[in-house]
């Protein structure tokens, strides 16, 4: 990867990138469904920030790809000469602004779930810190970057510009982290409350595959930041390639962890319509042709009957305090798109 020439690192990012970005045009589509598939009142306002951010996040992807397109174009057909075009680092001022705005806005949405399921400030207070060192960086980064010769790109390992592209880096990365384990943390207390609350025969936690997505997509993120890290120590131009795959990662990994949230709300909404196929004695005699029955589930109460049942613990993340529960007393209620 070290030997690739930056003509040839652009070329396997584009094709990389516009791989990645079919998949999030699946994903994108599959988001704005789960935010706006049969929400509540109570649901509405969280869901217009989520569907927002989305639609934020998928634009700026789009961007990144058209700037891309249109640099691979300037480059290989306009230009006359390639080598020299590629070698002006300047030309990715824009590209590398709409980067760091990715970043920034991912790792908001990661502090802000972390701030509603533990509803206390001084919880977030450090990844608000981390947050704030991320934008600087980041942003002077892309200003460093913009003041060096246009004519060499080994310029943008040197001095002016690594301390600010490592420390960008740096601190998305602990951010990132940070935020990460806040969220998995509170979301793995309730997960433990849920689990000895359940009687053996109870259903599977819902909370525990949503804890496992969000450590699959935190943990794809760091390795990509800790990728992206490594290869511009070493000098690599492979820092070409990954800086698009992370580009697209971050709104994918944020499409994912919503599209498996809402996957327990459309398994109980088909379940409350379900067709009752014909049934029959073992001796074949039938009792009833099939029928389209719609199941009407009341809950006038949260009590400890509700607690087991994965569909309805989904929304009482306000309990999850890691302290005993006192299961005869009425929860609040909170959707869990609240908080992822």
């Amino acid at each position: 990867m070290a030997g690739m020439s930056v003509n040839a690192a652009i070329l396997v990012s584009i094709i990389v990138e516009s791989i990645l970005y079919g998949l999030l045009i699946f994903l994108f589509g599959v988001t704005v469904r789960a935010l706006i598939y049969q929400r509540t009142s109570a649901e509405i306002s969280i869901s217009r920030l989520m569907l927002g951010t989305a639609c934020l996040l998928f634009i700026l992807g789009t961007m990144r790809l058209a700037v891309d397109s249109n640099h691979l174009w300037q480059g290989f057909i306009t230009s006359g000469d390639p080598y020299l075009f590629f070698q002006d680092v300047t030309k990715y001022t824009f590209k590398n602004s709409l980067y760091v705005i990715e970043t920034v806005v991912g790792d908001a949405i990661i502090i802000y779930r972390g701030y509603i399921l533990w509803q206390r400030i001084d919880i977030i207070i450090i990844p608000i810190i981390g947050w704030i060192a991320t934008v600087v960086t980041g942003f002077h980064a892309v200003w460093s970057i913009s003041q060096l010769s246009t004519s060499n790109a080994d310029v943008l390992y040197g001095r002016q510009a690594s301390q600010w592209v490592v420390s960008f880096y740096s601190t998305a990365l602990a951010t990132n982290f940070v935020a990460t384990g806040i969220l998995i943390f509170k979301l793995w207390a309730g997960h433990r409350n849920q689990v000895g609350l359940q009687r053996p025969h109870a259903g599977k936690s819902l909370v525990r595959p949503i804890v496992v997505v969000i450590m699959e997509c935190g943990a794809v993120y760091s390795l990509s930041l800790i990728a992206m890290l490594s290869l511009y120590k070493c000098g690599s131009n492979g820092v070409y390639i990954m800086i698009d795959v992370i580009g697209q990662i971050i709104p994918i990994t944020f499409c994912v962890i919503i599209v498996r949230t809402a996957t327990p709300r459309f398994e109980r909404d088909r379940g409350h319509r379900l067709p009752l196929n014909p049934l029959t004695y073992t001796g074949g005699h039938q009792i009833s042709k099939s029928h389209p029955v719609r199941v009407q589930m009341h809950h006038a109460k949260v009590v400890e009957s509700d607690l087991r049942n994965p569909f309805e613990l989904s929304r009482r993340w306000d309990a999850w305090d890691g302290s005993p529960m006192d299961t005869k007393s009425e929860l609040p209620i909170t959707n869990i798109a609240q908080a992822v």
